[in-house]
Protein backbone atom coordinates (compact mmCIF):
# COMPACT_ATOMS: atom_id res chain seq x y z
CA UNK A 1 0.00 0.00 0.00
CA UNK A 2 1.45 3.23 -0.91
CA UNK A 3 0.42 6.22 0.94
CA UNK A 4 0.39 9.99 -0.16
CA UNK A 5 -0.64 12.96 2.92
CA UNK A 6 -2.85 15.15 1.70
CA UNK A 7 -2.51 19.03 3.11
CA UNK A 8 -5.19 21.66 2.49
CA UNK A 9 -2.69 24.58 2.96
CA UNK A 10 -0.84 23.65 6.12
CA UNK A 11 -3.55 21.40 7.59
CA UNK A 12 -3.30 17.64 6.80
CA UNK A 13 -6.71 16.62 6.11
CA UNK A 14 -6.46 13.12 4.40
CA UNK A 15 -4.77 10.56 3.12
CA UNK A 16 -4.81 9.07 -0.62
CA UNK A 17 -3.73 5.45 -0.98
CA UNK A 18 -3.29 3.34 -4.09
CA UNK A 19 -3.42 -0.87 -3.15
CA UNK A 20 -1.15 -3.08 -5.64
CA UNK A 21 -4.02 -3.76 -7.83
CA UNK A 22 -3.73 0.32 -8.72
CA UNK A 23 -7.03 1.20 -6.57
CA UNK A 24 -6.98 4.57 -5.28
CA UNK A 25 -8.64 5.47 -1.36
CA UNK A 26 -8.96 8.72 -0.22
CA UNK A 27 -9.65 9.03 3.63
CA UNK A 28 -10.66 12.43 6.01
CA UNK A 29 -8.97 12.17 8.94
CA UNK A 30 -10.92 12.47 11.75
CA UNK A 31 -10.00 15.31 12.72
CA UNK A 32 -10.56 17.25 9.45
CA UNK A 33 -14.42 15.73 9.83
CA UNK A 34 -14.73 16.40 13.28
CA UNK A 35 -14.25 20.41 12.67
CA UNK A 36 -16.43 19.77 9.14
CA UNK A 37 -13.29 21.15 6.92
CA UNK A 38 -13.63 22.29 3.33
CA UNK A 39 -13.87 19.13 1.16
CA UNK A 40 -10.92 18.44 -1.56
CA UNK A 41 -13.64 18.26 -4.48
CA UNK A 42 -17.11 18.97 -4.20
CA UNK A 43 -17.21 14.79 -5.27
CA UNK A 44 -15.37 13.82 -2.18
CA UNK A 45 -17.36 14.90 0.72
CA UNK A 46 -15.95 15.00 4.26
CA UNK A 47 -17.17 12.12 5.90
CA UNK A 48 -15.65 9.43 8.01
CA UNK A 49 -15.96 6.51 5.55
CA UNK A 50 -13.23 6.68 2.69
CA UNK A 51 -14.02 7.58 -0.89
CA UNK A 52 -13.77 4.82 -3.59
CA UNK A 53 -11.54 4.64 -6.77
CA UNK A 54 -14.14 5.82 -9.13
CA UNK A 55 -14.55 9.02 -7.13
CA UNK A 56 -10.93 9.32 -6.52
CA UNK A 57 -9.63 8.58 -9.85
CA UNK A 58 -10.64 11.60 -11.97
CA UNK A 59 -9.54 13.84 -8.44
CA UNK A 60 -5.84 12.21 -8.80
CA UNK A 61 -6.34 12.84 -12.64
CA UNK A 62 -7.14 16.46 -12.47
CA UNK A 63 -3.87 17.79 -10.68
CA UNK A 64 -1.63 16.52 -13.78
CA UNK A 65 0.09 17.16 -16.62
CA UNK A 66 -1.97 16.00 -19.81
CA UNK A 67 -0.76 14.39 -23.04
CA UNK A 68 1.48 11.26 -23.55
CA UNK A 69 4.58 13.52 -24.73
CA UNK A 70 4.49 15.96 -22.04
CA UNK A 71 4.11 13.00 -19.61
CA UNK A 72 6.82 11.21 -21.11
CA UNK A 73 9.46 13.63 -20.94
CA UNK A 74 8.36 13.94 -17.04
CA UNK A 75 9.27 10.42 -17.17
CA UNK A 76 12.84 10.78 -18.61
CA UNK A 77 13.34 13.46 -16.35
CA UNK A 78 12.00 11.85 -12.98
CA UNK A 79 12.03 8.44 -13.43
CA UNK A 80 8.35 7.60 -13.20
CA UNK A 81 6.34 5.80 -14.99
CA UNK A 82 4.41 8.59 -16.70
CA UNK A 83 1.15 6.31 -17.17
CA UNK A 84 0.90 5.44 -13.39
CA UNK A 85 -1.23 8.96 -11.75
CA UNK A 86 -0.14 8.12 -8.28
CA UNK A 87 4.02 8.34 -8.87
CA UNK A 88 3.37 11.19 -10.93
CA UNK A 89 1.33 13.02 -8.05
CA UNK A 90 3.96 11.70 -5.42
CA UNK A 91 6.76 12.94 -7.43
CA UNK A 92 5.17 16.59 -8.48
CA UNK A 93 2.19 17.13 -5.85
CA UNK A 94 3.64 19.50 -3.71
CA UNK A 95 2.72 22.96 -5.54
CA UNK A 96 -0.67 21.99 -7.12
CA UNK A 97 -3.30 24.03 -8.55
CA UNK A 98 -5.57 25.24 -5.98
CA UNK A 99 -5.06 24.94 -1.80
CA UNK A 100 -3.91 21.37 -2.01
CA UNK A 101 0.18 19.70 -1.54
CA UNK A 102 0.46 15.78 -2.35
CA UNK A 103 3.34 14.52 0.38
CA UNK A 104 5.23 11.49 0.69
CA UNK A 105 3.88 9.59 3.86
CA UNK A 106 5.06 11.56 7.36
CA UNK A 107 6.86 13.47 5.08
CA UNK A 108 5.00 16.30 5.30
CA UNK A 109 5.25 20.03 3.63
CA UNK A 110 8.93 21.54 4.67
CA UNK A 111 8.63 23.36 7.72
CA UNK A 112 9.95 26.57 6.25
CA UNK A 113 9.34 27.73 3.07
CA UNK A 114 12.50 28.56 0.69
CA UNK A 115 12.80 30.14 -2.69
CA UNK A 116 15.47 30.50 -4.57
CA UNK A 117 16.89 33.13 -6.83
CA UNK A 118 16.26 32.94 -10.60
CA UNK A 119 19.43 34.43 -12.40
CA UNK A 120 18.82 35.51 -16.31
CA UNK A 121 20.92 32.78 -17.71
CA UNK A 122 18.60 30.07 -15.59
CA UNK A 123 15.65 31.30 -17.39
CA UNK A 124 16.87 31.57 -20.70
CA UNK A 125 18.45 28.05 -20.69
CA UNK A 126 14.83 26.73 -19.48
CA UNK A 127 12.85 28.83 -22.14
CA UNK A 128 15.41 27.32 -24.95
CA UNK A 129 14.78 23.71 -23.97
CA UNK A 130 11.43 24.06 -21.86
CA UNK A 131 9.60 21.55 -24.27
CA UNK A 132 12.20 18.88 -23.31
CA UNK A 133 12.61 19.71 -19.87
CA UNK A 134 9.48 21.44 -18.52
CA UNK A 135 10.55 21.08 -14.76
CA UNK A 136 14.35 21.38 -14.96
CA UNK A 137 15.99 24.93 -14.30
CA UNK A 138 19.94 23.70 -14.90
CA UNK A 139 21.02 22.04 -11.38
CA UNK A 140 17.43 22.62 -10.04
CA UNK A 141 14.48 20.30 -10.67
CA UNK A 142 11.19 21.42 -9.77
CA UNK A 143 8.63 19.69 -7.72
CA UNK A 144 4.87 20.94 -8.97
CA UNK A 145 2.13 19.76 -11.08
CA UNK A 146 0.43 22.02 -13.74
CA UNK A 147 -2.86 20.56 -15.45
CA UNK A 148 -2.95 20.77 -19.23
CA UNK A 149 -0.95 19.65 -22.20
CA UNK A 150 1.44 22.68 -23.08
CA UNK A 151 4.75 22.63 -21.21
CA UNK A 152 4.77 25.76 -18.78
CA UNK A 153 6.60 26.50 -15.23
CA UNK A 154 5.26 28.49 -11.80
CA UNK A 155 7.65 30.98 -10.26
CA UNK A 156 7.30 33.70 -7.36
CA UNK A 157 7.37 37.18 -8.10
CA UNK A 158 8.26 39.61 -5.08
CA UNK A 159 6.87 42.59 -4.78
CA UNK A 160 9.44 44.04 -6.84
CA UNK A 161 8.73 41.60 -9.93
CA UNK A 162 11.86 39.80 -8.98
CA UNK A 163 11.58 35.75 -9.66
CA UNK A 164 12.38 32.96 -7.46
CA UNK A 165 12.46 28.96 -8.22
CA UNK A 166 9.87 27.49 -5.30
CA UNK A 167 11.75 24.78 -2.88
CA UNK A 168 10.06 22.95 -0.68
CA UNK A 169 6.32 23.10 -1.93
CA UNK A 170 6.29 26.86 -2.31
CA UNK A 171 3.33 28.17 -3.49
CA UNK A 172 3.74 30.66 -6.72
CA UNK A 173 2.37 33.16 -7.79
CA UNK A 174 2.50 33.55 -11.73
CA UNK A 175 2.57 30.83 -14.68
CA UNK A 176 4.81 31.30 -17.65
CA UNK A 177 3.92 29.33 -20.78
CA UNK A 178 6.91 29.90 -23.38
CA UNK A 179 6.01 30.27 -27.36
CA UNK A 180 4.91 26.97 -28.59
CA UNK A 181 7.35 25.77 -31.72
CA UNK A 182 6.07 25.25 -34.63
CA UNK A 183 2.75 27.61 -33.67
CA UNK A 184 2.74 30.45 -36.51
CA UNK A 185 2.04 33.81 -34.83
CA UNK A 186 3.55 33.29 -31.76
CA UNK A 187 1.43 31.56 -29.07
CA UNK A 188 2.90 34.23 -26.36
CA UNK A 189 1.14 37.11 -28.53
CA UNK A 190 -2.27 35.40 -29.25
CA UNK A 191 -2.72 34.02 -25.87
CA UNK A 192 -1.79 37.52 -24.32
CA UNK A 193 -3.71 39.44 -26.88
CA UNK A 194 -6.66 37.36 -26.53
CA UNK A 195 -6.85 38.02 -22.31
CA UNK A 196 -6.18 41.40 -22.74
CA UNK A 197 -9.09 41.92 -25.15
CA UNK A 198 -11.52 39.14 -22.28
CA UNK A 199 -9.70 41.62 -19.46
CA UNK A 200 -11.69 44.44 -20.89
CA UNK A 201 -14.94 43.09 -21.89
CA UNK A 202 -15.17 41.10 -18.23
CA UNK A 203 -13.60 43.14 -15.97
CA UNK A 204 -10.26 43.00 -14.19
CA UNK A 205 -11.59 41.28 -11.27
CA UNK A 206 -12.28 38.56 -13.60
CA UNK A 207 -9.81 38.06 -15.65
CA UNK A 208 -6.32 37.46 -14.42
CA UNK A 209 -3.20 40.38 -15.30
CA UNK A 210 -1.21 38.93 -18.49
CA UNK A 211 2.46 40.31 -19.69
CA UNK A 212 4.99 38.82 -21.44
CA UNK A 213 7.63 38.98 -19.18
CA UNK A 214 11.10 37.80 -21.17
CA UNK A 215 9.33 36.66 -23.99
CA UNK A 216 7.11 34.08 -22.37
CA UNK A 217 3.48 34.87 -22.08
CA UNK A 218 3.22 35.17 -18.19
CA UNK A 219 -0.41 35.44 -15.93
CA UNK A 220 -0.84 36.43 -12.06
CA UNK A 221 -2.29 32.78 -10.44
CA UNK A 222 -5.96 33.74 -9.55
CA UNK A 223 -5.53 31.14 -6.68
CA UNK A 224 -2.65 32.84 -5.38
CA UNK A 225 -3.87 35.87 -4.46
CA UNK A 226 -1.22 38.37 -2.01
CA UNK A 227 -1.71 37.77 1.61
CA UNK A 228 0.05 37.20 4.84
CA UNK A 229 -0.65 33.34 6.15
CA UNK A 230 0.35 33.06 9.77
CA UNK A 231 1.81 36.25 9.78
CA UNK A 232 4.05 36.26 7.18
CA UNK A 233 4.29 38.43 4.07
CA UNK A 234 3.77 35.94 1.15
CA UNK A 235 0.57 34.55 -0.65
CA UNK A 236 -2.39 32.66 0.11
CA UNK A 237 -3.70 29.66 -1.53
CA UNK A 238 -7.27 29.28 -2.52
CA UNK A 239 -8.63 25.79 -3.51
CA UNK A 240 -10.06 25.40 -6.75
CA UNK A 241 -11.69 22.63 -9.55
CA UNK A 242 -12.00 22.51 -12.54
CA UNK A 243 -15.65 22.00 -14.30
CA UNK A 244 -14.20 18.54 -15.48
CA UNK A 245 -13.72 16.99 -12.16
CA UNK A 246 -16.59 18.95 -10.69
CA UNK A 247 -18.98 16.72 -12.84
CA UNK A 248 -16.77 13.74 -12.15
CA UNK A 249 -15.05 13.36 -15.86
CA UNK A 250 -11.73 12.01 -16.49
CA UNK A 251 -9.50 14.75 -18.21
CA UNK A 252 -9.65 12.87 -20.93
CA UNK A 253 -13.78 13.49 -21.37
CA UNK A 254 -13.60 16.82 -21.43
CA UNK A 255 -14.89 17.35 -24.86
CA UNK A 256 -18.05 16.97 -26.19
CA UNK A 257 -17.15 14.29 -28.21
CA UNK A 258 -16.38 11.96 -25.17
CA UNK A 259 -19.71 12.72 -23.75
CA UNK A 260 -21.82 9.33 -23.72
CA UNK A 261 -25.53 11.66 -24.17
CA UNK A 262 -26.86 14.56 -23.13
CA UNK A 263 -24.98 17.92 -23.72
CA UNK A 264 -22.08 19.41 -21.08
CA UNK A 265 -22.62 23.08 -20.59
CA UNK A 266 -26.30 22.65 -19.70
CA UNK A 267 -24.97 19.71 -17.08
CA UNK A 268 -22.45 22.86 -15.52
CA UNK A 269 -25.45 25.17 -15.05
CA UNK A 270 -27.36 22.18 -12.96
CA UNK A 271 -24.27 21.84 -10.92
CA UNK A 272 -24.41 25.43 -10.13
CA UNK A 273 -28.26 25.32 -9.11
CA UNK A 274 -27.45 22.38 -7.37
CA UNK A 275 -24.38 23.87 -5.44
CA UNK A 276 -26.98 26.74 -4.36
CA UNK A 277 -29.35 24.78 -3.09
CA UNK A 278 -26.72 23.06 -0.56
CA UNK A 279 -25.95 26.57 0.66
CA UNK A 280 -22.23 26.09 -1.19
CA UNK A 281 -22.98 29.37 -3.51
CA UNK A 282 -24.23 32.13 -2.39
CA UNK A 283 -25.97 33.83 -5.45
CA UNK A 284 -26.39 30.83 -8.15
CA UNK A 285 -28.14 33.63 -10.72
CA UNK A 286 -24.75 35.82 -10.52
CA UNK A 287 -22.64 32.38 -10.70
CA UNK A 288 -25.16 31.16 -13.95
CA UNK A 289 -24.49 34.60 -15.58
CA UNK A 290 -20.75 34.60 -15.01
CA UNK A 291 -20.07 31.04 -16.13
CA UNK A 292 -22.65 31.92 -19.53
CA UNK A 293 -20.64 34.76 -20.04
CA UNK A 294 -16.95 33.53 -20.65
CA UNK A 295 -18.62 30.79 -22.72
CA UNK A 296 -20.30 33.26 -25.04
CA UNK A 297 -16.84 35.20 -24.58
CA UNK A 298 -15.08 32.59 -25.90
CA UNK A 299 -17.04 31.98 -28.76
CA UNK A 300 -17.05 35.94 -30.02
CA UNK A 301 -13.20 35.39 -29.39
CA UNK A 302 -12.89 32.43 -31.67
CA UNK A 303 -11.79 29.86 -28.73
CA UNK A 304 -13.51 26.85 -29.58
CA UNK A 305 -11.12 24.87 -27.39
CA UNK A 306 -12.59 25.77 -24.77
CA UNK A 307 -13.31 22.80 -22.42
CA UNK A 308 -14.25 21.09 -19.44
CA UNK A 309 -11.15 22.18 -17.76
CA UNK A 310 -10.82 25.82 -18.61
CA UNK A 311 -14.12 26.48 -16.28
CA UNK A 312 -13.52 26.12 -12.94
CA UNK A 313 -14.81 26.85 -9.28
CA UNK A 314 -12.74 28.84 -7.35
CA UNK A 315 -13.05 28.24 -3.15
CA UNK A 316 -13.03 31.32 -0.87
CA UNK A 317 -11.09 30.99 2.39
CA UNK A 318 -14.47 29.99 4.07
CA UNK A 319 -15.00 27.58 1.44
CA UNK A 320 -18.15 28.65 -0.44
CA UNK A 321 -18.16 28.59 -4.23
CA UNK A 322 -17.76 31.32 -7.05
CA UNK A 323 -16.76 30.71 -10.71
CA UNK A 324 -13.60 31.23 -11.56
CA UNK A 325 -12.10 33.88 -13.38
CA UNK A 326 -11.43 33.55 -17.11
CA UNK A 327 -8.24 31.29 -18.11
CA UNK A 328 -6.62 29.71 -21.16
CA UNK A 329 -8.57 31.74 -23.44
CA UNK A 330 -6.71 31.50 -26.74
CA UNK A 331 -8.11 32.72 -30.08
CA UNK A 332 -7.20 30.24 -32.99
CA UNK A 333 -8.24 32.40 -35.51
CA UNK A 334 -5.53 31.95 -38.48
CA UNK A 335 -3.18 30.05 -36.41
CA UNK A 336 -1.13 27.61 -38.71
CA UNK A 337 1.63 24.60 -37.16
CA UNK A 338 4.09 23.04 -38.24
CA UNK A 339 3.93 19.26 -38.25
CA UNK A 340 6.46 17.05 -36.28
CA UNK A 341 7.46 16.52 -32.53
CA UNK A 342 9.00 19.77 -31.53
CA UNK A 343 6.25 21.96 -31.48
CA UNK A 344 5.05 20.56 -28.38
CA UNK A 345 1.91 18.91 -29.19
CA UNK A 346 1.07 15.29 -30.36
CA UNK A 347 0.29 15.02 -34.70
CA UNK A 348 -2.99 15.49 -34.54
CA UNK A 349 -3.28 17.14 -30.97
CA UNK A 350 -3.30 20.65 -29.81
CA UNK A 351 -5.21 23.89 -31.21
CA UNK A 352 -4.15 22.46 -34.50
CA UNK A 353 -6.14 19.54 -34.40
CA UNK A 354 -9.40 21.73 -33.83
CA UNK A 355 -9.08 25.37 -34.94
CA UNK A 356 -12.95 25.50 -35.91
CA UNK A 357 -14.33 22.08 -33.88
CA UNK A 358 -16.02 22.99 -30.63
CA UNK A 359 -14.61 21.54 -27.62
CA UNK A 360 -18.31 21.87 -25.73
CA UNK A 361 -21.43 22.19 -28.49
CA UNK A 362 -23.61 25.23 -28.66
CA UNK A 363 -26.83 23.83 -29.47
CA UNK A 364 -26.73 22.32 -32.56
CA UNK A 365 -23.26 24.07 -33.94
CA UNK A 366 -19.77 21.20 -33.89
CA UNK A 367 -17.79 24.31 -35.51
CA UNK A 368 -17.21 27.96 -34.36
CA UNK A 369 -18.04 29.52 -37.44
CA UNK A 370 -21.83 27.70 -37.44
CA UNK A 371 -22.86 29.26 -34.58
CA UNK A 372 -26.42 31.04 -35.25
CA UNK A 373 -28.55 32.47 -32.69
CA UNK A 374 -30.88 29.53 -32.66
CA UNK A 375 -27.74 27.82 -31.13
CA UNK A 376 -27.52 30.33 -28.14
CA UNK A 377 -31.01 30.20 -28.08
CA UNK A 378 -31.14 26.12 -27.36
CA UNK A 379 -28.04 26.05 -25.18
CA UNK A 380 -29.82 29.39 -23.09
CA UNK A 381 -32.95 27.14 -23.00
CA UNK A 382 -31.18 24.00 -21.73
CA UNK A 383 -29.47 25.76 -19.17
CA UNK A 384 -32.19 27.80 -17.77
CA UNK A 385 -32.73 31.24 -19.71
CA UNK A 386 -34.89 32.22 -21.87
CA UNK A 387 -34.25 33.10 -25.79
CA UNK A 388 -35.12 36.81 -25.10
CA UNK A 389 -32.58 36.60 -22.28
CA UNK A 390 -29.87 34.43 -24.74
CA UNK A 391 -30.54 37.10 -27.74
CA UNK A 392 -29.90 40.41 -25.32
CA UNK A 393 -26.59 38.85 -23.49
CA UNK A 394 -24.86 37.90 -26.64
CA UNK A 395 -25.84 41.21 -28.47
CA UNK A 396 -24.56 42.91 -25.33
CA UNK A 397 -21.20 41.00 -25.34
CA UNK A 398 -20.34 41.42 -28.48
CA UNK A 399 -21.09 45.18 -28.28
CA UNK A 400 -18.50 45.52 -25.56
CA UNK A 401 -16.01 43.41 -27.25
CA UNK A 402 -16.26 45.29 -30.68
CA UNK A 403 -15.87 48.66 -28.35
CA UNK A 404 -12.89 47.25 -26.87
CA UNK A 405 -11.17 44.99 -29.39
CA UNK A 406 -9.00 47.68 -31.19
CA UNK A 407 -8.19 50.14 -28.62
CA UNK A 408 -6.82 46.92 -26.52
CA UNK A 409 -5.18 45.71 -29.55
CA UNK A 410 -3.75 49.36 -30.32
CA UNK A 411 -2.33 49.80 -26.49
CA UNK A 412 -0.84 46.11 -26.75
CA UNK A 413 1.21 47.14 -30.40
CA UNK A 414 2.31 50.75 -28.58
CA UNK A 415 4.09 49.02 -26.32
CA UNK A 416 5.07 45.40 -27.77
CA UNK A 417 5.54 46.19 -31.86
CA UNK A 418 6.30 42.46 -32.29
CA UNK A 419 2.68 41.12 -31.62
CA UNK A 420 1.30 42.88 -34.95
CA UNK A 421 0.92 39.60 -36.97
CA UNK A 422 -0.79 38.17 -34.19
CA UNK A 423 -2.98 41.32 -33.56
CA UNK A 424 -3.85 41.06 -37.12
CA UNK A 425 -4.77 37.75 -36.86
CA UNK A 426 -7.04 38.07 -33.82
CA UNK A 427 -8.86 41.55 -35.18
CA UNK A 428 -9.65 39.24 -38.28
CA UNK A 429 -11.06 36.19 -36.76
CA UNK A 430 -12.87 38.08 -33.17
CA UNK A 431 -14.15 40.45 -35.92
CA UNK A 432 -16.35 38.14 -38.00
CA UNK A 433 -17.46 36.01 -34.64
CA UNK A 434 -18.79 39.87 -33.38
CA UNK A 435 -20.37 41.13 -36.99
CA UNK A 436 -21.97 37.49 -36.94
CA UNK A 437 -23.39 37.98 -33.36
CA UNK A 438 -24.22 41.28 -34.06
CA UNK A 439 -25.75 40.73 -37.32
CA UNK A 440 -28.09 38.01 -36.18
CA UNK A 441 -29.44 40.10 -33.37
CA UNK A 442 -30.63 42.66 -35.92
CA UNK A 443 -32.89 39.79 -38.23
Amino acid sequence: MSTLDVYFREAECARLTEDPQGRLQLRYLDTWVEQQGIPVSIRLPVRPEPCEHEQVAPFVAAFLPEGGPLRERIERLLHVDSKHDFGLLAALGRECAGALSFCPEGEGPAAKLRYAELSDSQFDEWREFAHQQPLQFQDRTLRLSLPGTQSKTALYFDEHDKPYLPLNGGPTTHILKPRIPGCRPSSVFVELITMRIARAVLGEDRVPATDVWRNCYRVRRFDRPPGAPQGKPGVIRLHQEDLCLALGRMPAAKYESASEGGTLLPACFQLIDALGEQGRIRSPAVERMRLLDQVILNVLLHNPDAHLKNYALLYSEEGGLEIAPLYDSLCTSGLAFESGEANGWAPGTGPAAHTRDLSLRIGEAARIDQVRMADWEQLCEQCGFTRAFARRRVRRLAERLEQALRPTVDAILEATPAAESAAAEIVKGAGVQVATALGLNRR
